[in-house]
């Protein structure tokens, strides 16, 4: 059995571009260029090429499942840090419990809360003493005795001796100490939750700033998917989002602008119905859109390339019409594209190699 022409060839001569309607038949070879876009090939070549053949079906909707995280959004979290640094002496709470808004979380032993005690106790004797003068020195200026830039002196110190007084209550207020010199830091909870994670235990010596307890707020989780550029295509914000299995459903958020480890894209959806899931939990995730018009499944096997061009192979009567698609998602069983196909078409699933290398095309 004859071949007549290389795929390279055959590919040039197929149609690139497709309308955004309905798929058509394409038309019947009746020209040279028509012509070429054929493998001609036999029944019985085909037998003995192992090939085998597949039915194109229209697809209605894209569904893609991608692996995914349970997460808790970042706004519906609280981490609790040391304000000082002392000596852990007491944790009120556990992994687990729920705490509303201020209530005592753990105790912290600071030389470094005492000092600043002691200087909040500083500020307010030279707040009293400030005081004190401008009333003596608001006396003398009625009785005459004293000029009015004394006054004016004194009424400076005082509101300098307030401003520092203030300050330095509130930096006593942010480091949980009281007014008393006692060196104790005592953390309160910034929100209701749950306590997610405790970092520290009693008797450990912490730095400034360092974590000691995490609070998730109860309801509100979150997906993050991790996609390929190519499966993340064409799902906007508004996509919705099921979780197979676990009864839960959301929509997604967005995408991370810039490609994450592995040239990978970061998806994130909101679940409006959690199910079953708790954060940490690994799931895939389903994503479904409209499909375009036009649209078909293929078998994976069936797609191919020539002249770095995505086609596929439509059985015919001479054997094998090289068409050119565009390839829209990969599924676990199935690629969908885009092309001038038509129901009924067949292509080939089975061979596909055999049959470029036959040709004479380039072969995977």
């Amino acid at each position: 059995m004859h071949l007549s022409i290389s795929l390279r060839m055959a590919v040039l001569a197929a149609p690139c571009v497709f309308a955004q309607a309905a798929a058509v038949a394409a038309p019947p070879p009746t020209s040279a260029s028509a012509a070429a876009a054929w493998i001609r090939v036999g029944p019985a070549q085909q037998v003995a090429l192992g090939v085998r053949v597949s039915a194109v079906q229209p697809a209605s909707a894209i569904r893609v499942e991608l692996p995914a995280r349970v997460s808790v959004p970042a706004s519906e979290q609280a981490l609790v840090a040391a304000p000082v640094a002392g000596v852990v002496v007491r944790i009120d709470v556990g992994v687990g419990e729920r705490v509303e808004a201020g209530a005592p979380l753990a105790e912290i032993d600071s030389a470094e809360l005492a000092q600043m005690q002691r200087e909040y106790a500083e500020a307010s004797n030279q707040l009293a003493l400030a005081r004190s003068q401008l009333a003596r020195d608001a006396a003398l200026f009625d009785e005459g005795i004293i000029a009015r830039s004394r006054l004016q002196r004194a009424r400076a110190l005082e509101r300098d001796a307030l401003v520092l007084q203030r300050q330095r209550a509130l930096a006593l207020r942010q480091a949980g100490g009281g007014n008393g010199l006692d060196g104790k830091a005592r953390l309160r909870a910034p929100r209701a939750g749950v306590i997610a994670q405790s970092l520290v235990l009693p008797g450990q010596r912490v730095e400034r700033a360092a974590p000691l307890l995490r609070i998730s707020g109860s309801g509100a989780l979150q997906l993050d998917i991790d996609a390929s550029p190519q499966q993340a295509a064409g799902f906007d914000a508004g996509t919705p989002v099921t979780v197979p299995g676990w009864h839960a459903r959301g929509v997604l958020r967005g995408r991370a602008p810039a490609l994450g480890s592995g040239q990978r894209v970061l998806l994130r959806a909101r679940l409006d119905e959690p199910g079953q899931l708790l954060p940490g939990t690994q799931v895939q995730a389903l994503l479904q859109r409209p499909a375009p018009r036009g649209t078909w499944a293929v078998p994976p096997t069936a797609l191919t390339d020539v002249g770095g061009a995505p086609v596929v192979l439509v059985r015919g009567a001479p054997g094998f019409r090289i068409v050119a698609v565009t390839p829209l998602a990969r599924l676990p069983d199935a690629v969908l594209v885009q092309g001038p196909l038509r129901a009924g078409d067949q292509v080939a699933s089975h061979g596909v190699v055999a049959l470029k290398a036959a040709a004479g095309g380039p072969t995977p």
